[in-house]
C-alpha cells in the first residue's frame, strides 16, 4: 500500500493539536492572558506564563532556585539581571507553543540549554562573559519547544 502525499501534513497536524492540548493544560490560563502584564517578584522561584498575550517578569532575590515558564502563542520576558541562585545551579523548566521567551540573565551565569526543538529555535545572544567562568552558578533551561524560540541575553 502506497502513502499519498497528505501522510505528512496530517501527521503534522495531530501533532499540532496534540501539543495544543497539552500546553493549554499545564498553562495557568488566567495569569498573563491577554494583553501585557508585568510583575516584579522576591521569591525564589519563577512561574511566569503567557497564553495569548506578553508577560514581563523581574526577579530580585538572592535565592533563586528556578521555575516555570509558559509561552503559547504569546512573549514571557524574565529578567533575572539582579538575581542570585541559591545554590550553584538552578532548573528553569521552559515549555514554549508558538511564543517566544526572553531571558536576561547576569553575565556570571552560564546557562544550559537541554531544551527539545520541535521545529523552532533558541539562540544564546550575548557574549562570553570572563566572569562566567568554571565556578559560575548554572541556570539549565529544560523543557519543550514547538513553533517557538527562546533568547538569552543580558
Amino acid at each position: 500500500m502506497t502513502r499519498g502525499p497528505y501522510v505528512g501534513r496530517g501527521l503534522l497536524g495531530i501533532v499540532a493539536i496534540v501539543a495544543f492540548g497539552v500546553v493549554l493544560a499545564e498553562t495557568d490560563v488566567t495569569r498573563g492572558s491577554g494583553g501585557v502584564e508585568s510583575a516584579t517578584m522576591q521569591a525564589s522561584r519563577l512561574e511566569a506564563n503567557a497564553f495569548l498575550g506578553s508577560y514581563e517578569q523581574r526577579v530580585v532575590t538572592d535565592a533563586f532556585r528556578g521555575g516555570d515558564v509558559t509561552a503559547f502563542m504569546g512573549r514571557v520576558e524574565v529578567d533575572l539581571r539582579d538575581a542570585e541562585m541559591e545554590g550553584q545551579t538552578a532548573v528553569l523548566e521552559t515549555r514554549v507553543a508558538w511564543g517566544r521567551v526572553e531571558l536576561r540573565v547576569p553575565e556570571h551565569w552560564t546557562v544550559a540549554s537541554e531544551l527539545g526543538p520541535g521545529l523552532a529555535g533558541s539562540s544564546v545572544n550575548r557574549a562570553s562573559s570572563p566572569e562566567a567562568d568554571a565556578g559560575a552558578p548554572v541556570l539549565i533551561l529544560r523543557g519543550s519547544m514547538l513553533f517557538g524560540s527562546v533568547e538569552i541575553g543580558h
